[in-house]
């Protein structure tokens, strides 16, 4: 079925852009190819749905965040152009990337071998340690959310409205457990999540492109979220034995670790630990991995498609917590309590490791969960550490946009997903603070 019989505006013209290839859409609007006729270039043109277009709250949010967004400096951000509105539609005016999102990648491709997966997670970790010296936390880290080129250069994408659209109940449902797979335990809390749980989310897209599975799987939101805060945490070298190495599976059980203060400080220390996890030899690789690696255009029919692990066995989910300490080890002394599961409805770059951001050691004081209905004792509020403040990315002293990197490749943009809420009983009482989403919808 073509575009316009599906109900695109291609062809159309919005403003001064003239809209010529929807490349997605969900529920919170659709993106475009389109050519933008004052400054003579091809952008990526999201436009916003009329629900969250007339929205005075979400309107004020997002320009806020425009601006906080915009000014992160990162080779793995994609640039903002533009954003406002025109004839009431709010937008957001991007660089189109060449590439595909690695979500796509790994139901073409399979697992990556170590080297590339690491030399992919250590891009990623770049962009979300800026944006967390930046006071920005993503909070939809997953591989539809990484756009990566035919060189194997990374962006993070989508600095989204997720929370803000969940908000207002404005996206799918349905389109809640992409997010779930990837969300660390305190998200379903009343808890208020710092820049760990994004350490989280890479902890598991590292797992993933190591195994060509999601950690934990399930049919509906409910059962996702029950095993992020009760089953044990997965060990890749386990379904990939002989490929994935043991090293890796200590690196996986931190990343996630359920207390969070238990987890690697930044998304940057992450990346240097699966870098460590490699041998010698395969971390020459994985420095090469961003020069040298190209992804050849699929041949007609599209590529073979190579062996897939099968995927462990989804056990029963327990009552309780139940979890290995990392490595393997003994359990920790104090049990994690997590948040009772409530009723969701059911849905589905070469470069050395830099400093650690927001270095130092790692805090010392027991996590609590944060207070919640119905809980059997009194629980004290989660207070999260600060955000690292010694990145590498600096905020201009004045405004306007960043200028865009040379080195990036232009092109097509990418296939992805729009944020996604908690759904039903999940959405907080709070109002969570807007990200500005960069990237796209749903194919």
């Amino acid at each position: 079925m073509s575009d316009t019989a599906r109900g695109s505006r291609v062809g159309s013209q919005f403003g001064h852009y003239n809209l010529t290839r929807l490349i997605g859409r969900g529920g919170m609007g659709e993106v475009y190819e389109a050519q933008d006729t004052v400054k003579q270039r091809v952008v990526a043109l999201k436009l916003l749905s009329p629900v969250l277009s007339h929205d005075p709250a979400f309107r004020e949010r997002l320009q806020r965040e425009a601006r906080t967004a915009g000014r992160l400096q990162d080779p793995h951000v994609v640039p903002i152009h533009d954003y406002g509105e025109i004839d009431g539609q709010l937008f957001l005016d991007m660089r189109l990337i060449d590439g595909t999102d690695l979500s796509a990648m790994l139901k073409e491709l399979g697992p990556l071998p170590p080297t590339r997966a690491v030399g992919i997670v250590r891009q990623v970790a770049l962009a979300l340690d800026a944006a967390h010296t930046a006071g920005v936390i993503h909070r939809d880290v997953k591989p539809e959310n990484i756009l990566v080129t035919r060189d194997d250069f990374a962006y993070l994408v989508d600095f989204g409205i997720a929370d803000a659209a969940s908000l207002d109940g404005a996206t799918q449902v349905g389109d809640a457990a992409g997010t779930f797979k990837y969300s660390a335990p305190e998200r379903f809390g009343d808890a208020t999540p710092d820049h760990r749980v994004d350490v989280y989310s890479l902890a598991c897209v590292l797992y993933e492109c190591l195994t060509g599975w999601s950690p934990y799987r399930g049919d509906n939101a409910r059962m996702l979220i029950t095993s992020h805060l009760m089953r044990p945490i997965p060990r890749p070298s386990q379904l990939r034995l002989g490929i994935v190495p043991e090293s890796f599976d200590e690196v996986i059980a931190r990343g996630m670790a359920k207390d969070p203060y238990e987890r690697y400080g930044s998304a940057g220390e992450l990346a240097r630990a699966a870098y460590q996890a490699l041998s010698g030899s395969d971390q020459d690789l994985a420095d090469d991995t961003t020069e040298h690696t190209q992804v050849v255009a699929p041949p007609p029919g599209g590529f073979e498609q190579p062996h897939r692990p099968p995927p462990p066995p989804a056990p029963h989910v327990p009552s309780g917590p139940s979890y290995p300490g990392p490595g393997g080890g003994p359990e920790p002394t104090r049990p994690y309590e997590p948040s009772p599961v409530p009723n969701a409805p059911e849905s589905t770059r070469h470069f050395e490791p830099g400093p650690v951001h927001g270095g130092g050691p790692e805090p010392t004081r027991p996590y609590e969960p944060a207070q919640v209905s119905n809980a059997p004792e009194p629980t004290r509020p989660f207070e999260p550490g600060p955000s690292p403040t010694n990145g590498r990315a600096q905020q201009p002293t004045g405004g306007g946009w960043p200028a865009v990197p040379p080195q990036a490749p232009t092109g097509h943009a990418w296939p992805g997903e729009f944020g996604t809420p908690l759904p039903g009983s999940l959405r907080r009482s709070r109002k969570p603070k807007l990200l500005l989403a960069l990237a796209g919808a749903a194919r």
